[in-house]
């Protein structure tokens, strides 16, 4: 039979799981959240169960011989717990690190480019009507250059669809933001993360994933699942890793990170903005190209 002891540490190590998983579970089911299950970065909002699933670590009583001493079952008892209060706290570090609620934590500087630069666009931003400033990003047409045209030819602003819809961001709004995750835009269809096209037309392919989410101010695409780019993309604002091979990355922020602060500062656990975030003006820096 279990010591009054042994039951103690059973019954704390239960509670620990159950209180862990009980967190991780809301972060999971709140909408428009990106889980840290290797998901996309959605077009819609919704949570992708691609990629691994965290796993916690659970242990089952053995049945044992009978013959151990107490002491031998205690110490047995308090690894257990020991075990699993470590995975409950490593999950959970994982979680909120992928997230964006915790890990490293803000950064304040981009990452350096990863590649050549071969054009350089820019989008001035105005929060709540405000104008708070100019992003100036890098593209890396040597290694996606279908993408980078894509991106390029939507700040200008000179194509139109068939439908006579012209294909530009200015006057589209950031309408997904997760602080120390990443900031979203680009739907200048509908606004709210189901539209937005490409100048290839509604989706194009993924072009490959060379580049990688390496830090802050990584200019990546965002999708619906594989080969569904449009002209919506997103702004990391921390490392992610977990996004690699899943989304195509195609541009680094140059300068103006501390406007790309100013948005993260109005976003939330769900992604939805407490401003409105609109790219009062794009367009492309010709003479650097």
């Amino acid at each position: 039979p279990s010591s009054p002891r042994r039951q103690e540490v059973i019954a704390a190590a239960a509670a620990i799981h159950h209180t862990r998983l009980h967190s991780i579970g809301e972060m999971f089911v709140a909408p428009r959240t990106i889980a840290a299950r290797g998901s996309r970065v959605l077009l819609n909002g919704s949570v992708s169960s691609r990629g691994p699933s965290p796993r916690l670590l659970s242990s089952s009583p053995g049945g044992g011989d009978g013959g151990s001493s107490s002491t031998v079952r205690q110490l047995g008892t308090f690894a257990v717990a020991g075990v699993a209060a470590f995975g409950i706290v490593h999950l959970m570090r994982q979680t909120m690190d992928s997230d964006g609620d915790s890990g490293s934590g803000p950064s304040n500087e981009p990452v350096p480019p990863a590649a050549e630069v071969t054009s350089r666009v820019f989008f001035d931003v105005a929060i709540d009507g405000h104008e708070s400033g100019r992003i100036i990003m890098g593209l890396h047409g040597g290694v996606v250059p279908k993408t980078a045209e894509n991106f390029e030819k939507l700040c200008a602003g000179t194509e139109r669809a068939p439908n006579g819809i012209t294909l530009a961001y200015e006057n589209s709004t950031f309408h997904r933001v997760i602080p120390n995750f990443m900031i979203q835009g680009g739907d200048f269809t509908r606004g709210d993360g189901t539209g937005g096209m490409s100048i290839w037309g509604a989706r194009f392919r993924d072009e490959n994933f060379e580049l990688k989410h390496a830090g802050p101010g990584i200019l990546s695409m965002a999708n619906a699942g594989p080969n569904t780019n449009g002209s919506q993309f997103f702004i990391c604002t921390t490392k992610t890793p977990h996004l690699d091979g899943r989304h195509v990355v195609f541009g680094t922020v140059l300068e103006g990170y501390d406007v790309v602060k100013k948005i993260e500062a109005c976003g939330s656990r769900t992604g939805r903005p407490s401003a409105k975030i609109m790219i009062s003006k794009a367009g492309v820096l010709n003479e650097d190209k």
